[in-house]
């Protein structure tokens, strides 16, 4: 009996051994955590980001010893798997040819990354937190061979608390679990995720389809916390005026506990704060000792602001909330409205005057506010659309942008090359698209330099998210408000892309995102999602001039039509057998013949190819185009929907504030795609005709539309378009028709007052009668803007035409009382041939390489035309390199006896080591010059 019993209890007592090693097991499985934990300096800060091992399994293991017989290879830095592999030369490179589909089998398997490492002795009341700031998707992790958790997500996290796990002086190893989202399903929707928070478009969604991206992909690191310590610190700008800022401060204050002991809210339903005892409420438990927070501004190396606060500090955690005023500050602005300054802000606590904890950050002290636009409201929702900035206002030159690169090869070197072109185009603001990237610290430190305001969409895109794991979402949205709210080119928070906020299946996850930035930032601005209150998605296929038709939208988010990118990059990533027929994109067998093309071909879809085509018609013949024509003709027919498009926008201020136009970069090697910038960072004719558009002051014809019939009144109207703090002058305006040999048939000029600041001056300046012989034939419109002193302010081409389907009633009786689908020429007339009869003579006046610094470097060229005929679609090319490069201007218009100044920043890719490059100078109706360039002396 005595020996049933003490069975019957030994049992019980396992049995209950089990169940608590169970809960304790739940415990600390899940490891989403809403808390960002910001880096530190020195000794508490160790990154762990680099040269980690990787390798995999067909399925989780169940022990790590499973792993000790693996074979191991090096990651040098946070990337995708796909990535990581190619760069170990296990794999090809995942953007060339067919390559991608070999990497499809990493989806299906478990991928075990692991780090070795050593930290010093232990302190005595630190604490260690372990930080993973990406990690795609599913994780698991290890220290030591203790599991610590699981984690789901891909913007932040899992945050662990690992000071009882590491071996201090001694060896550590950190084994991270990875599996991807769509691990173990033979199909997935990325426009239905489920149970997944993550874009469509980083799931194998539309024009993404050959990745699906995993793994460890952005940096690891160690803080050490002590006893008190800072965290979570936010500084915002509240006012401007009389050369003084005001500053809110918020920081939390810590004495004894640390971030992960404390709990966002419960999920389960209860009363929040019940306090049935005083003892049951926040203790008023003053500290000891005395504490001190420091606020230095630093300015290129010297402390410019320092202030001292002495807050009351209670055991646990608190904040302090604090404002002072800044004599004669330095503000930051956007691109063209003033230089683009900044502080390094460093917070110091002290206790007992003894240095304990320092957080540092880049503040910017600028005000970003909207305002209501011009014009009438038409929607029960309505959006103040006027940004000013420090009390400026002006319309906003702007663009979408997608990540930089599809694979997460997020290098800050990539990021800062691409976001100091777009300065060079005129930019302003970059819209986020909601589908990309909560994007990465190097993407802000790039824009806070270079002046480019961000609109930060979340990745809520184009599908209700019912089935949302709400604790997953709602970490991932407070990791990144935590993270990017001090960053000064922040300006707009926006829910994500193309999605109704306002349906039930994303009414919770509207409520978690609108909560928390009422809460943890309502100093920006917020917009549920794009498009929506007010602005406008929009990818028609008629004449671009029809954008003065939406009068009454006071903000372009979306637009924009199709092109082949750049010919050499495409040669790089698709075989030469490919490069044929492609004017017979649309055919049913095209798919079968050109299987890399179309694979490179974002968004193929043979209902959209036509529409690419049929304004590529309209320069070239387009039968069996050579893949060098085709390029071409389809950038010049983009690039003058681009013009016209920005053009007419922009007339409309103020009642239109802002032109977003899609896309500014492509994130991986398309063969043709919506773009400005093609994935390997070389920019499409379509960046330079809007880059025109967005110069500070603009003249531009007021084109009613591009096609006309013979005998027609062509409306000479003439716009100029100046910018934020541009002075107000006198000018002339001169306008000049040419006949298609470049013969002037018409002129005018007239006296302008042009008025100061954003302004758009509209003037009537006649009217041109087209012959009414004059069929199938462009013309040419010269329109130029200088001041009283004859300087050339801004100029504008444009290439009318008249063709044969304007001289039916009926099609012309359409045409010009509706946007109707643009039309193909197959026989006729076409921009190029007609050009290129009538002959000028261009070349190289100068060439000098101005600096070289590794792979990057400058080019200044002066380039003149010699003959007696414009220079028409003058180009600088770099050949016999892999390169990128953008210029000061290009695709131009060079007058006779024009002579014209070219800065070009150039990058060498891939590593090379070369001596020379080519310089080549061409032009539609002129003879090929080309220059060498050496390198190296």
């Amino acid at each position: 009996m005595v020996r049933k019993s003490i069975f019957k209890y030994r049992y019980l007592l396992i049995w209950c051994c089990l169940c608590c090693a169970s809960i304790m097991k739940a415990q600390v499985k899940d490891l989403e955590s809403p808390y960002y934990i910001y880096p530190r300096q020195a000794e508490q800060h160790i990154d762990l980001s680099q040269d980690w091992e990787l390798s995999s399994e067909e399925s989780p293991i169940k022990n790590l010893a499973k792993l000790r017989e693996n074979s191991w290879f090096t990651v040098a830095y946070p990337t995708s798997v796909q990535m990581a592999n190619y760069k170990a030369g296990i794999l090809g490179d995942p953007y060339k040819h067919l390559n991608a589909r070999e990497h499809e089998k990493l989806e299906q398997r478990v991928w075990y990354y692991k780090k070795h490492f050593t930290i010093p002795q232990k302190r005595s009341g630190y604490s260690c937190i372990l930080n993973f700031d990406g990690i795609d998707y599913f994780a698991k992790v290890w220290l030591n061979g203790i599991e610590l958790g699981k984690h789901r997500g891909i913007f932040g996290g899992p945050v662990i608390d690992v000071s009882e796990n590491l071996n201090y002086g001694g060896d550590n190893e950190l084994i991270v679990e990875v599996i991807s989202a769509n691990y173990g399903k033979t199909s997935f929707n990325p426009n239905r995720p489920g149970n997944i928070v993550k874009g469509w478009f980083l799931m194998g969604g539309s024009a993404m389809e050959p990745f699906f991206n995993l793994g460890l992909w952005r940096n690891v690191r160690l803080e050490f916390v002590p006893k008190y310590h800072l965290e979570r610190p936010f500084l915002f700008t509240e006012k401007i005026e009389n050369n003084q800022a005001t500053i809110g401060f918020s920081v939390e204050l810590f004495a004894g506990k640390n971030t992960l002991d404390y709990q966002l809210h419960p999920w389960n339903n209860c009363q929040i704060s019940n306090y049935g005892k005083p003892s049951s409420a926040p203790q008023n438990k003053r500290v000891k000792e005395k504490v001190t927070v420091v606020l230095d501004l630093i300015d290129k190396g010297q402390t410019v602001f320092s202030k001292e606060f002495s807050p009351e500090v209670i055991e646990g955690r608190c904040w302090m909330e604090e404002h002072f005023v800044i004599d004669n500050p330095k503000l930051w602005y956007p691109n063209g409205l003033g230089n683009s300054d900044y502080y390094q802000a460093k917070m110091t606590l002290k206790v007992n005057d003894q240095l304990a904890d320092c957080i540092q950050f880049d503040f910017g002290i600028r005000t970003i506010e909207q305002v209501r636009s011009a014009g009438i409201r038409t929607s029960d929702r309505w959006q103040d659309w006027q940004f000013v900035v420090n009390g400026k206002k002006f319309f906003v030159k702007g663009v979408n942008w997608m990540p930089v690169d599809a694979l997460y090869d997020l290098t800050a070197e990539k990021y800062d090359w691409a976001v100091r072109m777009a300065r060079n185009m005129g930019i302003q603001m970059f819209r986020i698209w909601g589908s990309g990237l909560l994007e990465s610290d190097a993407f802000y430190d790039a824009c806070n330099k270079y002046g480019i305001m961000v609109w930060q969409d979340f990745n809520i895109a184009n599908f209700d998210t019912p089935e949302w794991p709400q604790e997953v979402w709602e970490a991932q949205v407070c990791q990144n408000i935590f993270r990017l709210r001090n960053q000064p080119s922040l300006a707009v928070w926006c829910g994500g892309n193309e999605f109704n906020p306002y349906s039930y299946g994303n009414a919770a996850s509207m409520g978690i995102l609108e909560r928390n930035l009422a809460i943890f930032d309502p100093t920006r601005c917020f917009l549920r999602t794009s498009p929506d209150a007010g602005s406008m998605h929009s990818y028609p296929d008629f004449d671009p001039a029809w954008y003065k038709g939406f009068e009454l939208i006071p903000y372009v988010a979306e637009t924009g039509v199709h092109c082949i990118t750049d010919p050499a990059n495409i040669k790089q990533v698709v075989s030469p057998g490919e490069l044929v027929d492609l004017g017979g994109m649309y055919d049913k067998n095209f798919v079968l013949e050109h299987p890399e093309f179309v694979e490179h071909f974002a968004e193929y879809n043979p209902s959209r190819v036509p529409r690419m085509l049929s304004r590529a018609s309209h320069i070239d013949n387009m039968a069996k185009p050579a893949l060098e024509t085709i390029a071409e003709a389809t950038q010049i027919g983009a690039g003058e929907f681009y013009q016209v498009m920005s053009e007419g926008v922009q007339s409309n201020y103020p009642v239109t504030t802002g032109l977003m136009p899609w896309v500014y970069k492509r994130p991986w090697p398309v063969v043709a795609a919506i773009n400005l910038v093609d994935g390997m960072g070389q920019p499409s004719a379509t960046y330079y005709f809007l880059k025109r558009t967005y110069e500070p002051t603009h003249v531009l014809l007021d084109i009613k539309r591009l096609l006309w019939a013979p005998g027609e009144a062509f409306p000479i109207s003439v716009n100029v378009l100046n910018g934020v703090d541009r002075p107000g002058f006198k000018g002339v305006v001169q306008v000049k028709i040419l006949d298609d040999s470049f013969r002037e048939v018409w002129q005018v000029s007239e006296n302008v007052n042009v008025p100061e600041g954003t302004s758009v001056l509209k003037e009537d300046m006649g009217i041109y009668a087209i012959p009414q012989t004059y069929k199938e034939k462009y013309f040419f419109a010269i329109v130029s803007l200088t001041d009283e002193h004859g300087k050339v302010i801004s100029h504008a081409e444009y290439w009318p035409r008249t063709i044969k389907l304007m001289e039916d009633e009926a099609y012309y009786q359409k045409f010009v009382s509706e946007p109707v689908d643009w039309p193909t020429l197959n026989s006729g007339p076409w921009l190029k041939p007609t050009v290129a009869k009538h002959k000028t003579s261009v070349e190289f006046k100068e060439v000098k390489l101005m600096k070289k610094d590794g792979n990057k470097g400058r080019i200044h060229i002066a380039v003149a035309n010699k003959g007696r005929l414009p220079s028409f679609m003058t180009n600088l090319n770099i050949e016999g390199v892999s390169r990128s490069f953008y210029a000061n201007d290009n695709f131009f218009w060079l007058a006779p006896g024009e002579t014209k100044s070219i800065e070009i920043d150039f990058e060498l890719r891939e590593s090379q080591v070369v001596s020379s490059m080519k310089l080549v100078l061409s032009s539609w109706n002129a003879k090929t010059q080309s220059q060498k360039v050496k390198l190296i002396d």
